[in-house]
Order: structure tokens, then C-alpha cells, then sequence
């Protein structure tokens, strides 16, 4: 018969659930400051990993498992007691005290030393942790515990090992002889990380291990004679995991991060980073985060780099604020030393390619009808132009929602100060008001938009002549509208609603003379088919095109009566010009034509036979009855393959082919490629190619890479990974 009877003096199990977890939450390796980005990537990563494991840790037990009224309970099948006040319970037995429970074969309490001795399948169990031991015992009096050839499981994550010996010396100490760690499912340890000894104090968060050996398919391959970790989730000063490898750019290479844990909202990733062609580059990342501001600042340093003959140095950083209610404020600051860094230095394609880099600080202010913005900006110029400066820009617009079949009000404003590192270039300050008019009315057989705005532009001017006010205003009438009709049609077997929608978009700017205004920083918006339907032709405020158009289109869609999707839309549209447009920017003659290239668009999405999808995009020039610029892509999805074709023309600029694809053999297998290759200059751009295995607790990748950084110079790489799920990433690159 099984007794159950409470206990005055509680078995004190707290201290081991605190100590023993801490040691499955932490790696014997330096953690690092988590930020969003980490949060996300880690739900991910989580999310794939359960998919090829065949246990999962939460499942272990049940959550019957523990006792809710506070009490100590204490069970068995069998009970004896002795005249020396010895207890002893045999047979399922379980001793639980709110989230924690004991169970064993059998146990023997003694009264006078509040000892407990555990034998036979001993099982100690918190909703966080699961530890099986041959024997324990435990001192209810000093808080003292002794477990003999353990296994613990995590049951929040897929962290588990064994112990020899653990030993509980306090409520904060734990000790544990010849210990193991891994992540992978029980009977199938292909990594693990050992330890001799490993002593866990919770009062300070941290951890001490010694004679550290990191195995993989009982290989080891790493071996530390002493680690310093952080227990939970304080993080701690310490070296992060070092890489290596080789290429032609850089010859032989290691860096060895050094994460320093500054404060709780504040840590630096120190990495010096050892190039034999070039020397040591210093860099250093630091992180801050408080309640209401975060930012990073990133500084590098290579003191007289061999190939340049010349000190590299390279300086990001980042900040962004809400300081209160409706307030937002960011920062960014970029320099280099040198306008090569980035192509010597960064791994990103696109840095390559920066002709500048930005520094600029705005303030925005929100509220539900108006946006408030305060703007500085400047740049590094890396190559061509320098542009102006704008120290300050404000800007004022409504933001009220448009309602339909009424009239509707909006305001556009803006003062900005335009400043130049070349004396030669006028500078001064600009003031723009723009107030807009519309009466939308929308049916469902069309629409039909008037607007009615009124530009305003002030000029105070600082030229070597002295200074100088100018101003202008002009009026612009626009008029959208457009039509829908639709019916119904089959084409292949299948029932579809068919659209026609003839639209039709009328400007009208009359012409001033504004040669004698500044251009500070408006340009020609590219030409492409949603251009058509713009109120104007410059992008900025230093010049309003002239403008007599009526933009003429026609669109038509097959929409899915089945579930909506709409399969096919194709539209073409062309500008027709009542008059020259004589204002131009600097240096380009006013424009005589009296219609503009044609551009027709397509796309469809069918999934008949997997899931085809096909965009293109044609520009046609009517007058020399010649192609000016194509986009065309072709994508393909099925099941787990993932394929994207691209090629891309504009006449005597560019040509370029492209190619993406993904596709998931299994749920182990991974292949990647990728391919961009210039037609024109008759060079592959960049190539990858990737094939990735993943298991439960570990992933291999292998990859090969090649970029065009010049015409003597292209960058091929070879690169060999191995992450070993829960602890961390190693990777060889040549």
C-alpha cells in the first residue's frame, strides 16, 4: 500500500534545478550580446533543427509531473521504520515538492543527519531539466548533493550529457567530474564537447572547466586547457571561436575575436585579423542598447598594409532613437581612408559598387495627420561627383487618409540649406510649399481623379558676386481616369473573369523660364511605364518641367474565378506630347518629340505544373523602331525547388544574364547557385555554389565562390564550414 505524508523539513532540490540548467543553457565558449537579429535567426534555426530530430526534449514528461499546493509529498510502496530513526522507503518511490520531484527504486531518510540516500533509477525532474543518476545522495540540512553516473536532458532545448560525479557543494556550487555536452539526440552523439572537471557558480554566473576537448564523429579536433563561460544568460568577457584560411588577396589568414562584456547594455567584439600579404587589421565592433536607443560602431585599422604601402581605416556607425511618444531619431556616419578599402576589404558585392558613402542625423516627429522631419545629411564621395550638402532640411506634410467622391486637401513643404565644399558652386537656401487639391470619384465601372496643386519655391542664394533672391510659382492640373470592363471567358479548361482597363492620365505645367534657378539635387526620373502616370518629369524641386501630355494606356487581366488568383496581366502605354518641353536641366536641349518610347509589360502566374511565374518588361523607341531597355524573368517553384532566370538589357549601357536556384533534395540536402555574367564586357560577374548537409545537431557546408572585382583582378574562393548546432561554427576557406 502507498503512503503519502508530509515532511516538516523539505527536501531542498532548488539549488540543483538553478546550477545543473545553467550548465545546458551555456556553451563552455564566450556568449555574446543578443539583439533582434540573433532572436529571429535562432527561432529559425530551431524551428529546422525539430524537424530532423526524432525526440523532442519537452515531451520527455508530462505535465502531471509535479504537485500545485506547495506541499512536500512523499510515496511509496513500502515503508520501514528502524528504532535509529531511519527511514526507509522501497518501491516506486517519489518524493515532490511543487515544480521539482525525486523518484527511485529506493530510499533511506535518517532524522538526526536529515541525510537522504537514493538508489536504483534515480530520477530528478524540474520543467527544465531531467537528471537520471545511478545513486544520490542528499543533506536536507546543509544543502549538500552527491549523484553518481548521471545523464541530464534539457527540456527547453536539445541540450544533454553525463557526469561521473556530481557534486552539489552549495546552493550556488555545482562540481562535475568527467562531464560530456552535445546537442544531438540520445545514441547518436557525432559531436561532443568533454571536460575533466567543470565547477558552476550561479551567486557570480559563471562557469570554470578545465581540460575542454571538442569531439566530432569521436574525432577531437580542439582542445582547451582551461575555459571561462557564463552560466544562464549574463554574458562574459572571453575568446570566441577563431577563424582561418587562405586566399590570394589576403594569402594565409586568422582572426581571433575577443568579446569583452563591457556593461549589461553595452559589448565589443574585438578582432584582430592577421593577413600574411598585408599584416593585421584591428577591428572592433561595439554594441549599445537602452530602453530607448541602440547602435553600432565599427572601426578598422591596418597599420601600413603591405600591398598599399599605406595605413587602412575604416569607420560605420549606426544609431537610432524614439526618445519619446512620436519621436524617432537616427544616425549614420561612414569614412574610409582610402577609396579602395571596401573592394580590398568587404565580402558584400553591393560595397563594391558604392560610388559614396552616407553621414546623415534626422528627427521625425509622427502624428495621425502630420509628419515632421529635421534632416542633415553629407557624404564621402568614392568616386564621381560631390553633391550638395543639406545642413539643414525640414520638411512639413499632411498625411490625411484620401476619401473618395469628396474633396480632399494636402500640403507638401519644405526649407532646406544647401552647403559645398567647392567655393566655385552657389550655395543658399531653398523653401518649397506645395498645397494639392483633389476630388477623387470611384465606381465599380472606373474612376476619375482631378488634382489641382501650386508650387512655390523661394531661393536665397550666396554667390562670389554677393547674394541673391529668387522665386517662382506654377500651377499644375492633372486629370486620372480610366475605365473597367470585364467577362467572363474559359481558356483552358478552366473559368476566368477577363478585364479591360483603358486609363488614360492628362498634365498640364505651364512653362517659365528657370535658367537662372540652381540644380542642387534634382535629377530626371528613370523612364518606365509607372513614370507615365507622374505629375512631373524631374525628380526634385530645382526644376518644374513645362508639361502638355496625355498618357494613354491599356491594361487587361485574367483572373481565376476559382480562387481568385489573378493569372495573366498585360498593359502598354505611351506619352503623347501637345508641346516641346523647353525646360531642361543644365547643358540638355528641350525635347521636340511628340510621343514617347512604348513600354508593355507582362506577367503571369500559373500553377498547372508547378508554380511558373513570368515578368517582362519591353521599351520600345517608335522613332528609330528599336529596342531601349528589356527586363525579363522567368521563375519556377515545385515542391522544394526554387528556380529564377533573368536577362536584362538597356541599350549601349548594359546587358547581364542571372541565375538563382534552390533546391532541397531532402530534408538533410541543400543545393545552392547562383550566377551573374556581364554580356557586354564578356566576364562572369559572380558565381556561387553551395551544397549544405544538415542533421539534427550538426551541419556541413561546402561552397565555391568567384567575383569580378576588375579587369585584372577576380576573387575565387573555396569554402568548407561545420556548425555544430548549440555550440557554435568552424569554417576553412581558400
Amino acid at each position: 500500500m502507498k503512503q503519502d505524508k508530509n515532511i516538516n523539513n523539505s527536501v531542498q532540490t532548488k539549488y540543483l534545478q538553478t546550477s545543473l540548467f545553467a550548465l545546458l543553457l551555456s556553451c563552455v565558449v564566450p556568449a555574446y550580446a543578443v539583439d533582434m537579429h540573433d532572436q529571429i535567426n535562432k527561432v529559425v534555426q530551431t524551428t529546422q533543427t525539430e524537424s530532423l530530430c526524432k525526440i523532442k526534449p519537452e515531451a520527455i514528461i508530462e505535465k502531471e509531473t509535479f504537485s500545485t499546493d506547495g506541499k512536500t509529498h512523499l510515496q511509496s510502496d513500502k515503508v520501514e521504520l528502524s528504532e535509529e530513526n531511519i527511514s526507509r522507503f522501497k518501491g516506486n518511490v517519489v518524493i515532490q515538492q511543487k515544480d521539482k520531484r525525486i523518484e527511485t527504486e529506493q530510499a533511506e531518510y535518517t532524522k538526526q543527519t536529515e541525510h537522504v540516500e537514493a538508489t536504483g533509477n534515480v530520477r530528478f525532474i524540474t520543467p527544465d531539466i531531467l537528471i537520471k543518476s545511478e545513486t544520490a545522495r542528499f543533506n536536507l540540512k546543509s544543502n549538500q548533493a552527491v549523484l553518481e553516473q548521471s545523464e541530464f536532458q534539457s527540456l527547453n532545448s536539445r541540450a544533454r550529457g553525463e557526469a561521473a560525479k556530481i557534486e552539489v557543494l552549495s546552493p550556488t556550487t555545482t562540481a562535475l567530474s568527467d562531464a560530456l555536452y552535445t546537442t544531438c539526440d540520445p545514441g547518436n552523439s557525432d559531436w561532443y564537447l568533454s571536460a575533466s572537471n567543470i565547477t558552476l557558480d550561479s551567486e557570480s554566473h559563471q562557469g570554470h572547466a578545465s581540460n575542454v576537448v571538442l569531439r566530432f564523429k569521436d574525432v577531437p579536433f580542439f582542445y582547451f586547457p582551461y575555459l571561462r563561460f557564463p552560466i544562464g544568460e549574463k554574458r562574459l568577457s572571453g575568446f570566441l571561436f577563431p577563424y582561418f584560411g587562405h586566399s590570394d588577396e589576403h594569402g594565409s589568414e586568422l582572426k581571433i575575436p575577443y568579446y569583452w562584456n563591457i556593461h549589461p547594455q553595452v559589448d565589443a567584439t574585438i578582432a584582430p585579423h592577421y593577413m600574411s600579404r598585408r599584416g593585421t587589421l584591428l577591428g572592433t565592433e561595439l554594441r549599445y542598447l537602452t530602453e530607448n536607443n541602440n547602435g553600432t560602431l565599427n572601426v578598422e585599422y591596418l597599420n601600413n598594409d603591405k600591398v598599399f604601402n599605406d595605413n587602412r581605416e575604416r569607420l560605420q556607425w549606426k544609431h537610432q532613437s524614439s526618445p519619446g511618444l512620436g519621436w524617432q531619431a537616427s544616425a549614420e556616419y561612414n569614412s574610409v581612408a582610402d577609396t579602395q578599402h571596401l573592394v580590398d576589404f568587404s565580402n558584400n558585392l553591393n560595397d563594391t559598387s558604392l560610388t559614396y558613402l552616407t553621414r546623415t542625423a534626422d528627427v521625425v516627429y509622427n502624428t495621425p495627420n502630420w509628419l515632421l522631419g529635421i534632416k542633415a545629411d553629407d557624404h564621402q564621395i568614392l568616386s564621381g561627383d560631390e553633391p550638395y550638402k543639406r545642413l539643414p532640411q525640414i520638411t512639413l506634410n499632411s498625411r490625411y487618409a484620401v476619401k473618395d467622391n469628396q474633396l480632399n486637401f494636402a500640403l507638401q513643404s519644405e526649407a532646406v540649406r544647401f552647403d559645398h565644399d567647392d567655393n566655385s558652386k552657389e550655395i543658399g537656401q531653398r523653401v518649397h510649399i506645395k498645397p494639392m487639391v483633389s476630388l477623387p470619384y470611384t465606381s465599380a465601372a472606373g474612376f476619375f481623379e482631378p488634382k489641382v496643386s501650386l508650387e512655390y519655391t523661394q531661393y536665397n542664394l550666396k554667390q562670389t558676386a554677393g547674394e541673391e533672391s529668387l522665386s517662382r510659382t506654377i500651377p499644375t492640373v492633372s486629370l486620372n481616369s480610366g475605365l473597367f470592363f470585364e467577362r467572363d471567358t474559359q481558356l483552358f479548361g478552366t473559368n476566368y473573369i477577363q478585364t479591360l482597363e483603358p486609363q488614360l492620365f492628362y498634365v498640364y505645367v505651364p512653362y517659365k523660364d528657370q535658367s537662372a534657378l540652381p540644380v542642387f539635387d534634382t535629377s530626371v526620373y528613370a523612364f518606365n511605364i509607372n513614370q507615365f502616370f507622374s505629375d512631373y518629369r524631374f525628380n526634385g524641386h530645382d526644376r518644374i518641367g513645362d508639361d502638355n501630355r496625355l498618357t494613354t494606356a491599356l491594361a487587361t487581366r485574367f483572373i481565376n474565378q476559382q480562387n481568385g488568383q489573378e493569372n495573366f496581366m498585360a498593359r502598354i502605354g505611351q506619352i503623347h506630347y501637345f508641346a516641346d518641353r523647353k525646360v531642361q536641366l543644365p547643358g540638355v536641349v528641350a525635347e521636340t518629340l511628340s510621343q514617347s518610347n512604348m513600354i508593355a509589360e507582362i506577367k503571369t502566374q500559373f500553377s498547372s505544373y508547378g508554380n511558373w511565374n513570368l515578368s517582362s518588361q519591353l521599351e520600345w523607341d517608335p522613332e528609330l523602331k528599336e529596342k531601349v531597355s528589356s527586363s525579363n524573368q522567368l521563375g519556377y517553384n515545385y515542391k522544394k525547388f526554387h528556380l529564377d532566370l533573368a536577362h536584362r538589357y538597356q541599350r549601349d549601357a548594359l546587358e547581364t544574364r542571372e541565375m538563382k536556384m534552390n533546391w532541397a533534395l531532402s530534408s538533410r540536402w541543400n543545393m545552392n547557385a547562383a550566377h551573374l555574367f556581364d554580356i557586354r564586357e564578356n566576364h562572369v560577374v559572380e558565381n556561387l555554389f553551395a551544397v549544405k548537409y544538415e542533421s539534427c545537431c550538426w551541419g556541413l557546408s561546402l561552397s565555391t565562390k568567384e567575383r569580378y572585382l576588375s579587369s585584372t583582378n577576380t576573387d575565387r574562393g573555396i569554402y568548407l564550414e561545420l556548425i555544430l548546432k548549440g555550440l557554435g561554427g568552424f569554417g576553412f576557406n581558400q
